[in-house]
């Protein structure tokens, strides 16, 4: 990609986390912070601002690479969508009580991480070794299938459940209203 290329995708990145709603983030949510899911691009953008130029990662402890000693991003400027998103779709709610200017609804998240990833190239995920292939794509998911109240249904269902369980809920499953824990996801990885 030539570098007049990328600053164009940089560029249309960029406009799409400026229509992002914006949370008043108090800075306590680290344990969130890995595995993570990104285009290419994102992770191009993270490595090349990281002072040691380090790709994406996670730690033993499954936290992102990136995270300093005192649990702030180090790559803030240029974090993935969906560290930008967290704490504004119910269903990535803040365990710690931060709320959004407005939530994402999840319609509205997955048409901004479908033009993300049209943008950013092909999804990778960090893992312990490095980024990793086969996390899926965006572009595979079907929003029509599932109503959007239904889905605003399930969403408030996850966020009532992330506040009981410290956010360790990742989400509801739709057919038989299961909950997914956070460590279960990330052993997996």
């Amino acid at each position: 990609m030539s570098r007049k290329t990328a600053r164009r995708a940089i560029d249309k990145l960029e406009a799409i986390y400026a229509q992002l709603p914006r949370v008043a983030c108090k800075g306590l949510c680290s344990t969130a912070c890995g595995p993570i899911p990104m285009t290419t691009l994102e992770a191009d953008r993270m490595r090349k601002a990281d002072r040691d130029h380090r790709s994406p990662a996670v730690r033993s402890d499954y936290t992102c690479i990136y995270l300093t000693d005192r649990k702030r991003c180090a790559v803030y400027a240029v974090r993935p969508l969906i560290c930008r998103v967290w704490g504004v779709v119910k269903r990535m709610s803040c365990m710690h009580g931060c709320v959004p200017d407005r939530w994402l609804s999840d319609h509205e998240f997955v048409d901004a991480a479908k033009a993300i990833e049209r943008i950013g190239g092909p999804m990778v995920v960090t893992a312990l070794a490095g980024l990793t292939t086969g996390y899926g794509s965006f572009l595979d998911l079907d929003t029509s299938r599932m109503p959007p109240e239904f889905a605003d249904e399930l969403a408030e269902r996850t966020r009532g459940l992330r506040a009981i369980h410290g956010g360790r809920i990742a989400g509801l499953a739709p057919g038989d209203g299961s909950w997914v824990d956070i460590d279960a996801l990330r052993k997996k990885s």
